[in-house]
């Protein structure tokens, strides 16, 4: 079914010239260029527009979602990875908190998600003035306000106080705008979510699949109200997408998630696209028509027998957490469910039969590829291989595939996997968490049990869960493990441990990376240099001064 919507990767090119400096977008006069007066003239121009509005958001390597950038550098915040030194050093420089307003992967994750707000404000711009069925208009106008407030959520959760635009930017005075207060921008985030659920169906046709809904648009406004710490609101809007007309479950395998066996499923509230389409060994970073549709998340994950760069290893506190629990004797597993789906081990060492990967290669082997990689963690970050035996990542890699060099997107059969950014079981994990700020204890349990059960665990009851705090701390258990390597745990953490004080003694008893020089500038990221260059009316945030 993908090639039924590949449009929506490949008609971007009218604001992909927009894509390197939005200043410029306007300064072009190339007759044989597509411009205002010949591009905004119909439906079909709105949808070429739309598209292009998605791309930044959801590139294969660079952006919040790319996996050269966003995806590496979001995970290694939290405290359930270890990340590899000797790769790139902006990645280590946010691994590690050691970096600061010149980082480069910042610097590509906030610029690209100002494209997207360009690219939104220009098509509100000038969607009132082209001939086409307004019903449609207003359901387009929903879709481009979803992904305005959706960039604005990933600025204003990383970096708090940014500039808010909300007109396109046609003149270098126009892109200068100081740092709103972090209120206005939650205010913006709010009310085009608000917007958008209000604006888009609740369930796409075939052809539309991997555009948002209003499903999308209220899972995300949920999420801002915990974030805004209003728990009343964000379950009331969390409930919403446990009734008509939403039909959102748990798939009964939790690996579904993660493969391209079963796309589009009823846990999925908002994924991106991943096809064969465009050139796989086509330039990083570039907007056309030729661009890589490709998932290249596993080729960062992945060992180097597999093809992969191997950047990261599970943190020793991530593998306490899964074998904390065994399901009961005479389960089919010895441990969680989703244990099997996240990592990989040799699976004697903790008594069960050994299993194979990829081209049916051993654990031994796996890792014997990566020792060479491996030894970069010493002395600085001491990895446990004993008490459990070693492990490596499965989740975001192709190991679950029974293919040669599976992690290698230039071997012969690179991924295609869409990757699900927003998954019903979040939506649970986040209700159970407003529940029991609010009180509700019971209802808070029946969302946790409901994430157990799927795992293979057996249910728990208030009395295993004295109060919020024994309430909070199962789902806290519970997130670690069911978002693991989900772009998730870092706010978490930010969320659940407010200062430096809270926070640095929970990354040094998880032996977070960088603990030790965390402070409390780390809850957010510094504006980058280049806005500040380009902006002369942005401040750095008072954090980093």
């Amino acid at each position: 079914m993908k090639r039924k919507f590949h449009y929506i990767a490949t008609l971007t090119l009218l604001l992909a010239s927009a894509g390197c400096n939005e200043k410029e977008f306007l300064k072009q006069n190339d007759p044989n260029k597509v411009t205002d007066a010949t591009f905004w003239k119909d439906e079909g121009s709105v949808l070429s527009a739309l598209a292009a509005t998605y791309s930044p958001l959801r590139p294969s390597l660079y952006g919040y979602w790319g996996s050269f950038t966003g995806i590496q550098d979001i995970n290694s915040l939290g405290d359930d990875i270890f990340t590899i030194p000797g790769g790139e050093a902006a990645t280590w420089g946010v691994a590690s908190f050691t970096n600061d307003e010149n980082n480069s992967d910042l610097n590509d994750v906030f610029t690209n998600l100002y494209k997207c707000v360009h690219r939104a404000n220009l098509l509100l711009s000038k969607i009132g003035d082209i001939p086409m069925d307004e019903a449609k208009k207003k359901a387009y106008v929903a879709e481009t306000k979803f992904l305005r407030g959706l960039a604005y959520f990933l600025l204003v959760t990383n970096w708090k106080t940014v500039p808010l635009r909300t007109m396109p930017v046609e003149t270098t005075d126009g892109y200068a705008a100081p740092c709103s207060p972090e209120a206005d921008v939650w205010n913006l985030v709010v009310g085009d979510l608000k917007e958008a659920a209000a604006g888009l169906p609740p369930v796409r046709d075939a052809k539309e699949r991997g555009r948002a809904t209003s499903g999308a648009a209220i899972a995300w406004l949920g999420k801002s109200y915990m974030f805004l710490e209003d728990y009343t609101k964000a379950e009331a809007a969390f409930d919403q997408l446990t009734a008509a007309p939403y039909a959102y479950d748990l798939v009964p395998d939790f690996e579904d998630n993660f493969t391209d066996k079963n796309e589009y499923n009823v846990e999925s509230v908002f994924e991106w696209t991943f096809a064969p389409i465009g050139d796989q060994y086509g330039a990083w970073g570039v907007e056309g028509a030729n661009s890589p549709m490709y998932n290249y998340l596993p080729q960062f994950i992945g060992p180097p027998s597999a093809g992969g760069w191997f950047k990261y290893v599970p943190s020793n506190y991530a593998v306490r957490e899964f074998v904390k629990e065994p399901r009961p004797a005479g389960s089919d597993t010895k441990y969680d469910k989703r244990m099997y789906a996240t990592l990989m081990w040799k699976r004697s060492v903790l008594g069960e039969a050994d299993a194979t990967f990829y081209d049916n290669q051993s654990f031994d082997r796996m890792w014997t590829s990566a020792i060479s990689t491996i030894v970069r963690l010493h002395p600085g970050t001491t990895l446990d291989t004993v008490t459990y035996g070693r492990f490596l990542i499965k989740k975001g890699t192709n190991a679950w595939r029974n293919v040669k060099d599976a992690d290698n997107y230039w071997g012969a059969t690179p991924s295609t996997a869409n990757f699900r950014v927003f998954r019903f079981a979040e939506v649970l994990l986040l209700r159970a968490e407003a529940a029991a700020q609010n009180g509700k204890f019971g209802k808070a349990l029946d969302d946790v049990n409901r994430i157990r059960r799927r795992a293979g665990l057996t249910d728990k009851t208030l009395a295993d869960l004295p109060g919020k705090a024994g309430m909070m701390a199962e789902i806290d258990h519970q997130k670690l493990l069911e978002m693991f390597f989900e772009q998730n745990r870092v706010y978490d953490l930010r969320r659940w441990h407010k200062t430096a004080a809270e926070l640095v003694p929970v990354l040094k008893a998880r032996e977070k990376q960088g603990a030790n020089v965390f402070g409390a500038k780390h809850f957010v990221f510094p504006i980058p240099a280049s806005e500040l260059k380009s902006n002369p009316k942005a401040e750095q945030n008072g954090l980093w001064r």
